[in-house]
């Protein structure tokens, strides 16, 4: 099968495309960093591809606050788009949600993604991440600078933390479903571990003793998904937060 990725050459959209590779699909990759903007997808690719997966977004919460045209315009503007010329060639999209759709009105980000649910057609499905972690994150993610002691505090803000190679293994499972034909997937999935985690609970298990301050306000306060609706398929959450930190700072 040929599938296109946005953002193939990010956090997720890399794990993806490397697991699609390793399974036999035929990928074609859409990123900035590789010279290909998406925005050329849209405008002179033809119907050639058998499902497209949409990662390429900006999602950084307080980044939305300062700078609400930037989040307009690729995460709303440019996803629109490609919903709609999925929509016309009949091709299935999953996209990147946020579980900041529950409280999207904290932020322009979360709008964004409260507009990418609203603007979708059918057979386009919104994976509604809660805070993904796993080897190749950003530098700036919380993971990654708390494993190498990098945070300068921690916040009461309540988590669901959930390993990238989960949220892939949610996208495959969805593309098979697609494939044979299932006709009753919903349009939008929380997508996490459904255990929520105080975020200050953390610095112990990193053997660390750092400062707790209460969380921004334009972040929710606590995005634990409701993952009854993607265990309904078949899918359940393999890592633990914990027990990764635990093996990383050993």
């Amino acid at each position: 099968m040929r599938i296109a990725i946005t953002g193939s050459s990010g956090f997720i959209g890399g794990h993806v495309k490397n697991k699609l590779i390793e399974l036999g699909h035929t990928v074609d990759e859409w990123d900035l960093k590789i010279d290909k903007p998406v925005q050329d997808f849209v405008d002179y690719q033809s119907p050639n591809v058998d499902y497209v997966i949409h990662l390429a977004a900006y999602a950084d919460v307080r980044e939305s606050i300062n700078e609400p045209q930037k989040y307009w315009d690729n995460n709303v503007t440019l996803t629109t788009e490609i919903q709609e010329w999925c929509n016309f060639y009949d091709v299935p999209l999953i996209y990147a949600s946020s579980s900041c759709i529950h409280d999207w009105h904290l932020s322009p980000y979360g709008m964004s993604k409260k507009i990418n649910e609203e603007t979708a057609f059918e057979n386009q499905i919104g994976l509604r991440f809660t805070t993904v972690y796993g080897d190749g994150a950003r530098d700036e993610m919380l993971i990654g600078r708390l494993i190498e002691g990098r945070v300068s505090y921690l916040t009461t803000h309540i988590r669901d933390f959930v390993h990238v190679d989960d949220v892939v293994d949610v996208m495959l499972l969805l593309i098979e479903k697609e494939m044979d034909g299932v006709t009753d997937l919903k349009p939008a999935y929380d997508i996490g571990t459904g255990k929520g985690v105080v975020v200050s609970d953390l610095g112990p298990l990193a053997g660390y003793d750092i400062d707790i301050k209460p969380g921004d306000k334009c972040e929710a306060f606590d995005n634990t998904a409701d993952i009854s609706d993607i265990t309904e398929l078949g899918w359940s959450p393999k890592y633990d937060i914990e027990e990764y930190i635990k093996d990383k700072t050993k």
